[in-house]
């Protein structure tokens, strides 16, 4: 059930947070396995009718959603549809063809940007980012539940606060969710609510450096 929550939480953040992307239509008349809406093309809306009959709200339709052939609808296909839409698998997730390095100094560029736009103690931040730069830079902020004697803020899922979003030089600009709301700008796009990216960064980014949070 906690992973299932988990899955859900970051379909639902990337859908909201890139919404204004989708794929190139397909020819009229041509089944389009995903497109839920059928209107020729897959998105982000597509996503959410294939999250609402994962998770029972609507009856499924395995002709369009089973996207992976299982034989049943689930969030797995959610998932599959909502990469199709926006092809944010390589977007959110710091790029692999670079180096992808982890730092908690204070003096790091992009933990100093977030520390001084938002008057925030640079010891609750810690940033991810892809060398090159391809945009992918993260800055996580940790609160302090369950803080234990030795450890001011916990880097671990559970103490996740924020996630900042900064984008590439020189403009840097920067978007952030806390989980339910975002704020700024991410790649042009702006959007109400940010589920999903703060679930990905907690279940796939933050995975990638398992000795460091936990």
């Amino acid at each position: 059930m906690k992973k299932f929550k988990k899955l859900i939480s970051i379909i639902l953040v990337t859908i909201m947070f890139c919404g204004c992307l989708l794929t190139e239509g397909f020819a009229e008349g041509e089944a389009l396995l995903g497109d839920i809406d059928g209107d020729g093309k897959i998105s982000t809306k597509d996503a959410r009718s294939v999250l609402r009959m994962a998770s029972g709200v609507d009856p499924e339709n395995l002709a369009l959603a089973d996207l992976d052939g299982d034989g049943f609808v689930s969030v797995e296909d959610a998932v599959k549809t909502l990469y199709e839409a926006t092809n944010i698998g390589g977007v959110v997730i710091p790029d692999k063809n670079g180096e992808n390095y982890l730092s908690d100094e204070p003096d790091n560029e992009f933990i100093k940007i977030i520390a001084k736009a938002y008057d925030i103690d640079e010891e609750a931040l810690v940033a991810i980012y892809s060398v090159p730069d391809s945009g992918t830079n993260y800055v996580l902020q940790f609160g302090n539940k369950g803080t234990s004697f030795n450890k001011k803020y916990p880097k671990n899922a559970d103490n996740l606060v924020m996630v900042y979003h900064i984008g590439i030089a020189p403009k840097r600009e920067i978007s952030y969710t806390d989980g339910k709301l975002t704020g700024g700008k991410h790649h042009n796009c702006t959007a109400s609510e940010g589920w999903m990216v703060f679930g990905l960064v907690k279940t796939e980014v933050m995975a990638q450096y398992p000795t460091y949070f936990n």
